[in-house]
């Protein structure tokens, strides 16, 4: 990977990575050098006229054959970016993505608005623990529960959680069987991808566990059992479950939950590009 400086590197890589149909890649370029480089976004821009660091160009080499490959930039530097926070991924998590930190946000305002005092949290099928190590950082006074059916993914959660000091509790199970007793909010980002749809997705979305995105032929094969789970132990009164849905189930998703929950109100939420993103399910 010959460069005369690390400008021209950024170039060559960027050229590469478009090549291999990547849209943001001088972005991806950029990103990649500073993780191989171990440079923050100030010192590459310092460096753009210097000769790059031979001693770390055979890893930058290996990190940009993996992009063009279509693996996905978090899993390649490690890191993601979640509610300001910087958490660890790897091929065993679903990556975090923006539109699902409001999940956070309807969680937190709902608990203040009411304020419930020391409220009881359960994020079901954490993954990356994301939402609930987010939860448990933004609401200290907050019980937070997580779970997963994945080892895998708990242990990068467990680390994630003792990396940014959040205190929560952590099961390995099937949804909500691994909890006991009631809680005030349960938040979740299950799999709701229809199988149909699986071949068809972005290259990058394929390298993510099929476990934490395939919802079965109707894409309700995990939100069914979640939702009886969530019946029988979300608090009868002043509670909510805030559940991360994809548009083309969105309304047998509305159908399923009025009859799981014929006297909560139900309303669909939408993220910034006004794609239906969550359903809000709230008891009074």
């Amino acid at each position: 990977m010959p460069a005369e400086t690390v400008s021209a590197l950024i170039q060559s890589i960027t050229q590469r990575l478009s090549a291999a149909g990547i849209e943001d890649a001088g972005i991806d370029a950029r990103l990649l050098l500073r993780s191989a480089f171990g440079w923050s976004a100030v010192e590459q821009l310092g460096h753009l006229i210097d000769a790059p660091p031979s001693d770390h160009l055979a890893a930058l080499e290996a990190m940009v054959v993996r992009r063009a490959d279509r693996e996905p930039l978090q899993y390649i530097t490690g890191r993601v970016e979640f509610f300001r926070r910087q958490f660890s991924v790897d091929e065993n998590v679903l990556i975090p993505r923006p539109e699902t930190e409001q999940i956070v946000v309807q969680t937190v305002e709902f608990i203040r608005e009411r304020k419930i005092q020391n409220p009881r949290v359960a994020d079901i099928c954490t993954g990356s623990g994301a939402i609930a190590i987010s939860l448990a950082l933004e609401m200290p006074a907050a019980e937070v529960h997580a779970t997963d059916i994945s080892p895998h993914a708990l242990t990068i959660a467990q680390q994630n959680a003792n990396d940014l000091g959040a205190e929560l509790d952590m099961y390995e199970g099937n949804l909500l069987e691994p909890l006991s007793g009631q809680f005030d909010v349960i938040v979740s980002n299950p799999p709701y991808i229809l199988s149909g749809a699986m071949p068809g997705l972005q290259a990058e979305v394929a390298r993510e566990p099929a476990l934490a995105l395939d919802g079965g032929s109707d894409g309700l094969e995990v939100i069914r059992p979640l939702f009886e789970g969530i019946s029988a132990m979300l608090k009868p009164n002043a509670s909510a479950a805030f559940i991360e849905i994809d548009p083309p189930i969105e309304e047998a998703v509305m159908q399923l939950a009025l009859e799981q929950f014929p006297h909560a109100g139900i309303s669909l939420l939408t993220d910034l590009a006004g794609l239906t993103r969550c359903i809000s399910i709230e008891r009074a």
